[in-house]
């Protein structure tokens, strides 16, 4: 957790900006026209979704399977991102619910100082848009930039002029730029959140991965503790970001650590190796990320656990130890229904626009009583959906 990254804010650089090139520099007049064949059953399925959700569920990855599309709780799915297969579009806007795509790989230099290369980018992706029919892109950029960096303009820049483009050419659409739990420079990222905010139509807060830097004792901790997901939302908050452009990323998926040798079967405490990140020794690479459904399929493996799953209510997330395979003693930490609970009713207390997962595709389906945890996770929110 980051505590004491929390209490030693630093001051975000003011970026240096260059003028958006001129609507009239992007030609848009040939890219319909090479648009493919509808590949719905019913054409109008092809149509980007245009209503307002007033309440987004929007998630990440729905799967690669039928069987995962099928399965989806279309009645709270309102937004899909980085699945862009054909059948599940269809799918999709069959429940008026958005299938966007990821924006593609930017080096931010030249884009920034190269006004061909910066509008050859924004029409390449209103065309993959287009062609591929779907309602919009994500932005994920996560690279450090330093305070007063140039680059932090340039990526409003190009949120802004192509999210201009988009809802232009493609009706309905939407952008959405992912950022870290907390506005305040995480993992060296001194990025502008406030021209985010303005250039896009939402942000995706990802409260996981927040042990990416440990500033305090290296041992395994949750990925998403509850007073960090408080915190880290009053901030955006604070700053002056409208609730209603916030979706709340939370993990449906943990991390698996193996503790230190000596660390006693049922311990409370487990000591993880120094693996450094971005100039900090202890990160949460020392651990493996695990899906919820490997999570629950352990749980059930009474041979292997040394301490039942215990919660810890200082963080609102529970954990559990077992014995590996090479006789190591491990501790998981990840969020289940009960933790998220938690979380979701604070999507409902500061009144943002929504929440959802990373990813939809860490549930499985394969058998009962995987489906039966699967459904615990989707009731859970529900404290949104049906508040």
């Amino acid at each position: 957790m980051k505590v004491l990254w929390l209490l030693s804010v630093v001051a975000v650089g003011v970026a240096v900006r260059r003028p958006l090139p001129e609507t009239g520099r992007l030609d848009f007049s040939l890219l319909k026209s090479h648009a493919p064949p509808c590949p719905c059953k019913d054409a109008s399925l092809c149509a980007p979704v245009s209503i307002t959700h007033d309440k987004e569920v929007f998630g990440f990855n729905a799967g690669s399977t039928q069987e995962q599309w099928e399965n989806l709780d279309w009645t709270q799915v309102t937004t899909i991102a980085w699945s862009t297969e054909t059948s599940l579009v269809c799918e999709a806007h069959s429940h008026n619910a958005r299938v966007v795509g990821g924006a593609a790989t930017m080096n931010l230099t030249e884009l920034g100082t190269n006004a061909t290369a910066f509008d050859l980018y924004v029409n390449n992706t209103v065309k993959m848009v287009q062609t591929m029919f779907l309602d919009g892109v994500t932005f994920d950029y996560e690279n450090p930039l330093p305070p007063g960096a140039p680059e932090a303009g340039y990526y409003v820049d190009i949120i802004a002029k192509t999210a201009a483009a988009l809802h232009k050419q493609v009706p309905g659409s939407q952008v959405s730029v992912c950022v870290a739990w907390s506005p305040f420079n995480i993992d060296g990222r001194y990025y502008d959140m406030k021209g985010f905010a303005q250039a896009a139509d939402l942000l995706y807060v990802m409260m996981y991965d927040t042990r990416s830097q440990v500033f305090e004792q290296c041992i395994a901790s949750p990925n998403c503790a509850l007073p960090l997901v408080q915190q880290g939302v009053e901030q955006y908050v604070n700053m002056g970001i409208a609730p209603k452009k916030i979706i709340l990323g939370l993990p449906w998926y943990g991390y698996d650590y193996p503790c230190l040798p000596g660390t006693a079967p049922d311990a409370q405490f487990c000591p993880i190796k120094l693996v450094p990140f971005r100039g900090v020794n202890c990160s949460d690479a020392a651990g493996s990320e695990i899906p919820f459904s490997f999570y629950m399929s352990l749980l059930n493996n009474q041979t292997v656990i040394t301490k039942p799953r215990t919660w810890e209510s200082d963080v609102s997330t529970p954990y559990f130890n077992y014995r590996a395979a090479d006789n190591s003693i491990h501790q998981m930490w990840i969020d289940d229904a009960q933790s998220l609970k938690a979380k979701y009713q604070v999507v409902v207390d500061y009144g943002l626009r929504g929440t959802g997962p990373f990813t939809f595709a860490d549930l499985d389906y394969s058998t009962p009583q995987a489906k039966s945890q699967a459904a615990s996770m989707w009731d859970a929110l529900k404290v949104f959906t049906e508040t």
